[in-house]
């Protein structure tokens, strides 16, 4: 294992904690099914990556599947933010 693998798997188990931790504070809502089907589908090819050879996709899975969580959280902000609507 390479430093550059090991510092990429470390990466990636750090997106991934991140992501529970989006979860957990932002789940129950609009999005929560598709957070989990997110974090399962994540944490399978997290336990399917054996060789080393694996990490770049690895890394760019977890990193698009991070994008996912950063977008949730943006939108969840901004619907806490929402103004009260006087006419409707």
């Amino acid at each position: 294992m390479t430093k550059e693998t090991l510092k990429d798997r470390q990466k990636i188990k750090k997106m991934n904690s991140k992501m529970w931790e989006i979860f957990e504070e932002y789940g129950g809502y609009e999005y929560n099914d598709d957070m989990l089907y997110q974090l399962q589908g994540l944490q399978e090819s997290i336990d399917e990556c054996e060789d080393d050879d694996d990490i770049p996709y690895m890394l760019k899975e977890a990193t698009e599947t991070m994008a996912y969580f950063e977008w949730v959280v943006e939108v969840k902000q901004l619907m806490d933010r929402e103004p009260t609507q006087l006419y409707g």
